[in-house]
């Protein structure tokens, strides 16, 4: 009995998350894009790789299914990474280890109240199967703020570990002796160096450091992000010793003029050096946010390119992002630099994307899950480019309205390949294919295809729907299993919505590559 009502619970549970987005696939209720700058013709080549997540802002509407979502700059969805990634996601997009193309993701545990993240990092192929899973090295937990693969091989993480300290001396009460040291792990180097909320315990440890962002450069040193210090700092690869520190209340090596200053910042990125050194360049996400009691030092969020002068010890702008509509992020967010020159940005907590010319104009800038305010966050969000297949059979619906007419969904989930859709009436009593009824060129995530083939409801109860998948070839990539031709009256007074509507016809696929 208690089998059955689990069963039972767990059908009104998919029920209660189905919508009607896909008819093929009405298991997901993926988040919407609203696009306020559709994409021009500038905008650089690949799809928009996201994690949107229900927001901290006490009321915030999350989206139907948080996790890991490819698009199109239409909007339109390519993958759902729903039963794919568990948990929180975050830092999600392809990258390149052993020279092959795959995803990377965080997933695991949010503890928003202290700002960490427990868990690991899973890597699918191009088939969006598991092939492998990073954590930690030794016993340490790993936080799933960084998953950065700096070479094709070398992987960096961050594994923050609770130690007992003396807080009294820096104004603790009684009973606030712990720390949160965070450390990080290069795996070519097991472990790299540890350094530097309440601190009554050591899960509640005073997070004073906060490392969100590692990066490596081409002498094996290191930059890191550390939020709560408002700093970031070069770190020697070898001995662990700190190069120089930009930004903070104290110990900055250079001087910050007033169009440079930086607050609460993350995703800290290595772009130059100059041969003798003495010139670098880096690129950082500033959130520039208030964190009580300290007021914000601008009203919204930046993208930042900077140039560090180790001659003169000044810190000077290249160029600065300004994030559209006045988007403050007080936490989370990336900044991109994209192969053409665009910069790609994600506002982190204030849940949108920009892409942008060199010079700063904006080329698209989309809002996640339908509208401003609803306080949707992605932690990062990338474009890039992505060719993958799927491990799933093409989901298929078919209805029939008794009077002759087939309609039928169709969708491949994670699929970028297919160009266009094969349809075959299937004969139930010898499974065997009685005519192909035509072919469709695919169209959004879900293409749909309508044929009168003649014939009552009780005759084609014989016949079932097949389809296959061809590429820009015309080569079979693939075909769903037979399915039954469904009596379309549970589905009438929503295709009676649909029927003035194009809303799944959005553009041809090919417009994607």
């Amino acid at each position: 009995m208690r089998s059955n009502t689990v069963i039972w619970l767990s059908a009104i549970l998919q029920c209660v998350s189905a919508d009607w987005q896909y008819l093929s696939r009405p298991d997901l209720s993926p988040p919407k894009l609203n696009i306020t700058v559709p994409a021009s013709s500038r905008v650089e080549s690949g799809y928009i790789f996201v994690t949107p997540t229900t927001g901290f802002i006490e009321g915030s509407v999350g989206p139907e299914q948080p996790g890991a979502y490819i698009f199109r700059n239409d909007g339109e969805l390519v993958w759902s990474g729903l039963g794919y990634v568990a948990g929180f996601a975050g830092d999600f997009s392809p990258t390149v280890i052993d020279g092959k193309a795959v995803l990377r993701s965080s997933q695991g545990l949010l503890d928003s109240f202290h700002g960490r993240m427990y868990g690991d990092h899973v890597v699918l192929n191009d088939r969006y199967q598991t092939v492998s899973i990073v954590r930690a090295a030794s016993h340490r937990l790993v936080s799933v703020h960084e998953f950065n693969v700096v070479d094709g091989k070398t992987v960096l993480v961050e594994a923050p570990v609770p130690i007992p300290a003396d807080l009294s001396i820096y104004g603790g009460d009684e009973g606030q002796e712990w720390i949160l040291n965070h450390g990080f792990q290069d795996s070519s180097v097991p472990l790299v160096k540890e350094g530097p909320f309440s601190g009554r315990s050591s899960f509640d440890a005073y997070n004073y450091f906060h490392l969100n962002s590692i990066d490596k450069d081409d002498e094996g040193n290191y930059l890191i992000s550390a939020r709560h210090y408002c700093a970031i700092f070069k770190i020697n690869g070898t001995d662990g010793e700190i190069i120089w520190q930009l930004g903070g209340t104290r110990g900055s090596d250079f001087d910050i003029t007033s169009n440079v200053e930086f607050a609460f910042q993350h995703d800290a990125r290595f772009r130059y050096r100059s041969p003798d050194g003495s010139i670098e360049r880096i690129s950082f996400f500033d959130n520039a946010a208030i964190t009580e009691p300290i007021d914000p030092i601008n009203p919204f969020s930046r993208g930042r390119y900077v140039e560090l002068n180790h001659t003169a010890g000044t810190a000077t702008e290249i160029h600065t992002y300004d994030a559209p509509d006045g988007l403050s992020a007080h936490s989370q967010g990336n900044l991109q630099f994209l192969p053409g020159g665009n910069k790609f940005i994600n506002w982190g907590q204030a849940g949108a994307v920009t892409e942008f010319t060199e010079d700063g104009t904006v080329l698209f800038h989309a809002y996640l899950d339908s509208y401003p305010n609803k306080n949707v966050q992605s932690y990062r969000g990338f474009r890039s480019n992505w060719t993958a297949g799927s491990n799933e059979e093409p989901a298929v619906l078919a209805l029939s309205d008794g009077d002759g007419k087939i309609a039928v969904w169709v969708s491949w989930n994670g699929d970028t390949e297919t160009r266009a859709w094969i349809f075959y009436l299937v004969d139930n009593t010898s499974e065997k294919v009685v005519v192909s009824l035509g072919e469709q060129k695919r169209t959004g995530f879900e293409t749909h295809f309508e044929k009168n083939v003649g014939g009552t409801a009780k005759a084609l109860e014989n016949f079932s729907i097949e389809v296959e998948a061809l590429d820009a070839q015309g080569r079979g990539l693939g075909s769903s299993r037979p399915v039954w031709i469904q009596d379309d009256t549970p589905y009438r007074a929503h295709l009676k919505k649909i029927q003035s509507q194009s809303s799944r016809e959005t553009g041809l696929w090919e417009h994607e590559l």
